[in-house]
């Protein structure tokens, strides 16, 4: 007589729970502006893949190439919209949330929602993005647990796949995810050591499609030397960082337009200062509870505070809010785990079940005393915003839709954006080279990549989309020969305020602004955008 299972709802619980907790603010997130510089240039960049333009061969990409390759597939199967690529963004967290929920499960179903459900606090106000370290963080976190877990063959496989694919989206986690392929080697039996081989050979292999198509120059340029040379100067911030000064300057923006902290508990750059050190601290702790763990899974525990050490790099080259959440998301995790396991054994058999979720409280309460603003508001925020509908300012030109945001503001800028727009079709032909950037074109900060995502009936006239310092301005680094063989400019003043303790706020090679200035000529425009030709030649196409 056969005797049937019961249907595991308790493991399905715990799945499902983080997962829902992702999906409830998607209609929310998909109204978020679209015009930093990050998502317009993921868009910009994978729209031109099917153009025929590659990354780091033809245009310039900072990071390894599986974020734009993969958008740029679903934009193929799907149509080009910032809604398709804020899907494979959403992927990228389902994924993420569900690698660590499977990473956690080993120490009770509960404790891996809450460890879930912690990542996701961190990570929720960056939206959906398909941001190149969370997809590689994904990647990471299921390859972690898969190859664990990989008791069977496949499994060990396709673990160690999802960390090389980890890589393949972002190169600076190979560290941690040939750290986990490692540790599940040295220990196993040859027919698994075969298996785990094979499987980050295939999770690397597009590293070797993407090199026939743009050469190792082209590859190794943009991938190393751009991002680990040329940038580190210009985008470096002090350690550790100053508790009197936002070195960010998004976050020193934020500072100025929010006015006072009305909020309790340190000011706003003390809190990143706290921030820094709670990781660093939090990360040392995590090591020491691993070694001394005498619960179970002990090697798991290890690995897992062996990952965090390996992710600390991230937030050392440059504290700010944003990169110590990156790696952040992963450490809440495993803190959620090293807290809860012992406080289960100390509330005993009864009140054990109410162990997981006290940590999740105590961790994520702390930090929200600690950091109000950069961890509790913007948190807030990302749940209890509006969902994307007729309120929410867009632009449209060309069938490609970018939302602005909400309110008066919002509605101002769209208008503006929509108004450079429709100048730039009217003075145009298709095919034609445009370029957009910084008006002083000697400090390349920030730019409006937005632009080109818009504009897909125009190629663009450089190889830098980005304006990154140390790259775009970099001495003899091309972009003046660019600037020659465009038909248009659209510059703005607005980032010449730029202001960061690095090498940012040095000027760099001035040939393309001398260029600019000897022969092209303001057309006209909008208060923060100004267009201009070639001097001499008709204002019209």
């Amino acid at each position: 007589m056969e005797v049937r299972r019961p249907f595991p709802w308790g493991e399905m619980a715990s799945v499902a729970i983080p997962l829902i907790a992702v999906l409830v603010p998607v209609a929310r997130m998909m109204g978020a502006s679209a015009l930093s510089m990050e998502e317009g240039n993921v868009l910009a960049v994978s729209a031109g893949i099917l153009d025929g333009r590659l990354p780091h061969a033809d245009v310039g990409y900072l990071y390894a190439p599986g974020t734009p390759w993969t958008v740029a597939g679903a934009f193929g199967v799907f149509g080009t919209s910032v809604v398709v690529e804020r899907m494979v963004g959403l992927a990228h967290r389902l994924l993420l949330v569900w690698g660590i929920q499977r990473l956690a499960r080993r120490w009770g179903l509960s404790t891996a929602t809450c460890a879930a459900l912690a990542t996701w606090a961190i990570l929720a106000p960056f939206g959906l993005i398909a941001y190149p370290w969370v997809a590689g963080l994904a990647f990471l976190a299921a390859g972690t647990a898969l190859t664990l877990d990989g008791e069977d063959r496949r499994t060990a496989a396709v673990g160690a796949a999802f960390c090389g694919l980890a890589m393949v989206h972002q190169l600076v986690l190979a560290p941690a995810a040939l750290l986990v392929v490692t540790a599940a080697f040295i220990p196993a039996e040859e027919e698994r050591r075969t298996r785990l081989g094979t499987g980050l050979v295939a999770g690397l292999s597009p590293f070797l499609l993407h090199l026939v198509l743009v050469g190792p120059r082209a590859m190794f340029e943009g991938m190393v030397v751009d991002p680990i040379f040329r940038l580190r100067a210009g985008r470096r911030l002090p350690l550790p960082p100053d508790p009197a000064d936002s070195g960010d300057f998004f976050a020193r923006l934020d500072d100025f337009v929010r006015g006072p902290e009305t909020l309790p508990g340190l000011d706003r750059p003390a809190q990143i200062a706290a921030l820094f050190w709670l990781l660093l601290a939090g990360t040392f702790v995590l090591c020491v509870v691993a070694w001394r763990w005498r619960g179970s899974a002990r090697n798991r525990l290890a690995i897992m505070a062996g990952v965090g050490v390996a992710l600390l790099p991230m937030a050392l080259q440059r504290p700010s809010p944003n990169h110590l959440k990156f790696v952040g998301a992963w450490t809440v995790a495993v803190v959620v785990v090293a807290v809860s396991v012992p406080l289960g054994r100390w509330l005993g058999h009864r009140m054990r079940h109410a162990a997981a979720p006290i940590a999740l409280v105590a961790v994520l309460g702390g930090l929200f005393v600690v950091a109000p603003h950069h961890v509790g508001r913007f948190t807030a925020e990302a749940f209890t915003d509006r969902p994307f509908d007729r309120s929410t300012a867009t632009v449209v030109n060309d069938g490609r839709t970018v939302p602005v945001g909400r309110g008066p503001a919002a509605e101002a800028i769209a208008n503006e954006i929509s108004t450079v727009v429709s100048m730039v079709d009217a003075l145009t032909r298709p095919g034609e080279r445009f370029f957009v950037g910084p008006a002083d074109l000697t400090r390349t900060n920030y730019g409006d990549t937005f632009f080109y995502f818009l504009l897909p009936d125009l190629a663009p006239a450089s190889s830098h989309l980005e304006m990154n310092p140390g790259i775009a301005n970099h001495w003899d680094g091309g972009l003046a020969d660019d600037l020659a063989t465009a038909d248009l400019l659209v510059l703005t003043p607005r980032f010449d305020g730029w202001s960061e303790p690095n090498a940012s706020v040095r000027p760099g090679d001035p040939v393309a602004a001398a260029l600019v200035a000897e022969r092209f000529c303001d057309i006209g425009g909008t208060t923060t955008w100004r267009l201009l030709k070639t001097c001499g030649l008709p204002t019209g196409p």
